[in-house]
Parts: structure tokens; C-alpha cells; sequence
């Protein structure tokens, strides 16, 4: 990207985005001295055009090898980074290894040991797919184990646009059965300590709270391999290519409210009326939303009188 078409990206970005906050979001390629020249003019634009707006730039790492010079530039530029991981070394190796053959889960691992030599934090962004879908609380327990405090888990889906769905994607069940086994283990042991982010979209939509029409609106659409410098526009541009009417059945379903007809980009499935406006993933947001409400009940009486949600591990047994 030349230098014109760079500075009218973060300008229009920064002037056009609706609160104080603009966040701008990157995807890692190579960390070459290129790429750190071009990140550090990005960071010189943004604060000559930020107008007093609070500049957030979050960094997907997709198991490229970090150094202490880019921990460094993330530290000193307050970078949100994303570790992207699908679990542990049997589970990451037998769906994705790298080019050289070498397991991906040693440099998730070594990037985790150097951003903690440096006392960065880090989330992880989790493809849930038809491997490790099969083991829900190892993939839970091994990102508990590597530091993670923040999960975001997203599930695959392939290719709906040609015949049929990836061997590789979830079944329209599985999503369901996945999130509710980590849901029963995280709400006894880890809530308060361990923030997932579908999780608290569903406290958040029984306390009547605000809540964002997607599911998964904080994974800006990261499982798909887009270029990292204009990865916003290409996402909303997706989006409005995936955005439809809800099904008629969605807006008679009891959980529309916790659900919005989940991610857009998902309504592949035949509705009664024969258009396809309906999740893939239906099947699961119903079964679990269905599976949580009792719990999120106990919370939002607990958030009524004051105590909080977390305290509900009291009264599990």
C-alpha cells in the first residue's frame, strides 16, 4: 500500500468510526523489517489523525514466530495481541502443521514464553473444526495452561458457497455440544478469571444489556485469510455481503434475543419457507442458549442484588 492510499485508510477510518475507541485490526504475514517499518508508520498516522480518539490496534498472530523486537514494538505501542490456536500439539498437528513440517504448537508455545519475558498479554482466537470439536475440555484446559485468560472460540464452516460443506467443518450440532461441556467446567472453576466471550453475550442479553447482533462481533471475521492492511474494509464488505432477513422461524424462536440468528455470514441453511436465511448452526445456538438459561438466571438475580455474577460457583456443585 503507497503512502496516499495508507494515509486516507487510518483517515477515513479514524473520522468515520462511531465512538472514541477506533479499533484497527492486523493480521500477521512475515515479521520482516518491512513490515515493522510499514506498522510504525501506521502507529505515526494514527496519532497525527487521531483528533483525541483512543487508538486500538489488536494483532492476530497466526504462529509466525515472534522476537524481542516485536515484542518490544508491541509493548511500547500498547498492541492487543491474539494468539490463533486449535489446541494442543496432537490435536494442531494432525488438522495444520507448518510449511517445514514442524508442529505449529511449538511456536504458539515459544511466541507465548517470549510475549510472558516481556509482560505482554495475549488472547487466543480458537477455530472450533471437526477434530478438535471432539475434545472440548483438552482444547479448554490446554489454552487454561498456556496462559490464555480470554478465549474467543469461533466455529468452521467452508466454503458454503460451493456444493456441499468442508469435510474439515463442524456438523450443525457439534457447535453446541462443544460450548456447553467447556461452559459446564468454566462456570464451576474458571468465571471471573477467564473471559469467554460468547459466554458473557449471553449474560449480557439476559440482563437486557446491549449486546452486539452477532455472536461472535469481536472476531472480525479473523478465521479467514485476508490481507492484514486493509483486513477492515474487506470484513465489512463481507459483511454486508452476508447480511439477510432473519427466518421466519428465528424471529418466533424464544432465544432470538441471546442469538440474532448467529453470524450473517452462516445463514445457508433451508428455512420452512425453502430460502436459505437460516444458521447452519441453529441447532447448536438453540440447544445451548436452552442449556445456560438457568444458570444465567442465577447470575442476573445475583447482578440484581448487588453481589456478582461469578458468585453463582457458590451454589454449583
Amino acid at each position: 500500500m503507497d503512502d496516499t492510499m495508507l494515509k486516507q485508510y487510518i483517515r477515513q477510518k479514524i473520522d468515520t468510526w462511531e465512538t472514541d475507541d477506533v479499533q484497527f485490526s492486523w493480521q500477521d504475514g512475515d515479521f520482516t523489517s518491512d513490515r515493522l517499518v510499514f506498522l510504525k508508520r501506521v502507529i505515526a498516522l494514527q496519532q497525527r489523525f487521531a483528533q483525541g480518539k483512543n487508538i486500538i490496534n489488536t494483532f492476530l498472530i497466526n504462529g509466525i514466530t515472534l522476537d524481542d523486537g516485536w515484542c518490544e514494538f508491541f509493548k511500547k505501542n500498547h498492541f492487543l495481541l491474539c494468539i490463533s490456536v486449535d489446541g494442543d500439539s496432537q490435536l494442531c498437528n494432525t488438522f495444520s502443521k507448518t510449511m517445514s513440517e514442524s508442529p505449529v504448537t511449538n511456536r504458539i508455545e515459544a511466541n507465548v514464553r517470549l510475549l510472558q519475558k516481556h509482560d505482554i498479554t495475549f488472547n487466543t482466537l480458537t477455530v472450533i473444526n471437526n477434530i478438535n470439536s471432539q475434545q472440548p475440555l483438552r482444547v479448554y484446559y490446554y489454552l487454561k495452561n498456556l496462559g490464555s485468560r480470554h478465549m474467543l472460540f469461533i466455529p468452521l464452516l467452508k466454503s458454503p458457497e460451493q456444493d456441499g460443506v468442508d469435510a474439515q467443518s463442524l456438523a450443525p450440532s457439534a457447535l453446541g455440544i462443544f460450548l456447553k461441556t467447556i461452559f459446564y467446567t468454566w462456570i464451576r472453576m474458571d468465571i471471573g478469571t477467564i473471559k469467554i466471550p460468547i459466554f458473557e453475550h449471553a449474560f449480557a442479553a439476559w440482563c437486557g444489556l446491549s449486546v452486539p447482533t452477532c455472536v461472535y462481533a469481536s472476531c472480525d471475521d479473523s478465521n479467514q485469510p485476508v490481507a492484514a492492511t486493509m483486513q477492515e474494509s474487506t470484513v465489512n464488505h463481507r459483511v454486508e455481503q452476508f447480511t439477510t432477513p432473519l427466518a421466519e422461524e428465528c424471529t418466533r424462536c424464544k432465544m432470538e434475543f441471546a442469538c440474532h440468528g448467529g453470524c450473517a455470514k452462516d445463514r445457508i441453511a433451508l428455512s420452512q419457507s425453502g430460502v436459505p436465511r437460516l444458521n447452519y448452526f441453529c441447532e447448536s445456538y438453540q440447544a445451548f442458549f436452552t442449556y445456560v438459561e438457568p444458570y444465567m438466571l442465577m447470575m442476573r438475580a445475583l447482578w440484581e442484588q448487588h453481589y456478582a455474577p461469578s458468585d453463582i460457583r457458590k451454589y454449583l456443585a
